[in-house]
């Protein structure tokens, strides 16, 4: 029976439809190494140059390291290293892309916010939100502005073509949010974040509210009040609280009566949780899975043009959600040893998420 020969596949548009197209030496008396064709892309390639590639992105990302040390450690020069890491993030998929191929199960509840990132001589943002449970990326945009039309965009992509099972959104309170949100999920139950509520009261507090003589205490019992009715366990608990407030004199007598009345406007939407088992109260995990994203983001300090920037964030997106969590504790220990992905139903347990992120050509 005569033996099939394996067919190589392309590492830039992974078709199958290659030749053998001779080979060559780095250097003189090393081992030679095979080159082939690709009908489809019509390109050259080497499975060795392939395999260096792929364990330079490896470095870059797995181990934080810049683009000199990955060089280093593959004795290559720094610019070739970043050439082999650039391209790869090119020819990335999006995190729209890999949620409609790989289609996980979220739990409903998303978190979004946004993160400046410095773009040439200006200031772009990314606009992100993460699945409150599995702390997955279904969608993240790099835009020009953090404005209410980008945001629009975003939810309208959340909707269709991502078919994002929706049951709440949490957030901060920032109006562009706000604005977009109430424009494509009007009947959406939100969560306005509770932390940031408390940090903006105290903000006032601290540095544009005039402080009567003899009230100290009063302000500071409010303060206790305010932060006991954002952390209660139950919605009737907030209620007291809120009551207890609203009536009483000592705050009123120190001027907080304007503070009150927007706390009682606000209250519906800082009390949404109690009503949504499982849906949070803040909107830490957005800023959680941004401060990951970071850590990789300033160490670049910065990027010289907008699809140099998209193309290093799509790999390093891909990157997080196949990651697998170590860290996890209290209440999440159960997540360590699984990805993001792997929380949202995904089997990835035979992907090799370097090879799945680029797109056929």
């Amino acid at each position: 029976m005569c033996k099939a020969r394996r067919r190589i596949r392309c590492p830039y548009c992974h078709g199958l439809h290659t030749k053998r197209y001779g080979s060559f030496s780095v250097n003189q008396g090393s081992k030679s190494h095979k080159r082939y064709y690709c009908y489809d892309c019509e390109r050259t390639f080497t499975l060795w140059t392939h395999q260096l590639t792929e364990e330079a992105v490896r470095l870059y990302f797995d181990t934080q390291a810049s683009y000199r040390a990955v060089g280093r450690n593959l004795k290559i020069e720094p610019k070739a290293a970043y050439r082999k890491i650039i391209r790869m993030g090119f020819n990335c998929k999006s995190p729209l892309e890999v949620s409609l191929e790989l289609e996980p199960q979220w739990s409903g509840y998303l978190v979004v916010d946004g993160d400046s990132i410095i773009v040439g001589n200006h200031r772009e943002s990314l606009l992100l939100g993460a699945d409150a449970y599995s702390q997955d990326i279904p969608l993240a945009l790099l835009a020009e502005n953090e404005d209410g039309l980008n945001w629009m965009r975003f939810f309208l992509l959340v909707k269709n073509p991502i078919g994002y099972p929706l049951k709440g959104i949490i957030s901060d309170g920032d109006p562009a949010i706000s604005e977009a949100r109430e424009a494509v999920f009007p009947d959406v139950p939100w969560q306005l974040c509770v932390r940031h509520f408390e940090q903006r009261i105290e903000r006032f507090l601290r540095y544009e509210f005039t402080q009567k003589r003899g009230h100290w205490r009063e302000i500071d019992g409010f303060r206790k009040a305010i932060h006991n009715m954002l952390y209660v366990k139950s919605l009737e608990e907030a209620q007291k609280y809120l009551l207890a407030i609203s009536i009483d004199p000592g705050f009123k007598q120190a001027g907080l009566s304007g503070v009150i009345d927007k706390i009682e406007k606000k209250f519906p939407n800082l009390v949404t949780h109690h009503l949504h088992p499982g849906m949070p109260r803040t909107s830490n995990i957005a800023e959680g899975v941004i401060s990951r994203l970071d850590a990789k983001i300033n160490q670049a300090d910065g990027y010289k043009c907008h699809d140099t920037c998209w193309a290093t964030l799509k790999m390093l997106i891909m990157w997080y959600r196949f990651k697998k969590f170590t860290d996890c504790g209290k209440r999440n220990k159960h997540k360590n040893g699984k990805s993001p992905l792997q929380l949202s139903k995904v089997d990835t347990q035979n992907i090799n998420w370097i090879s799945f992120s680029q797109k056929a050509r």
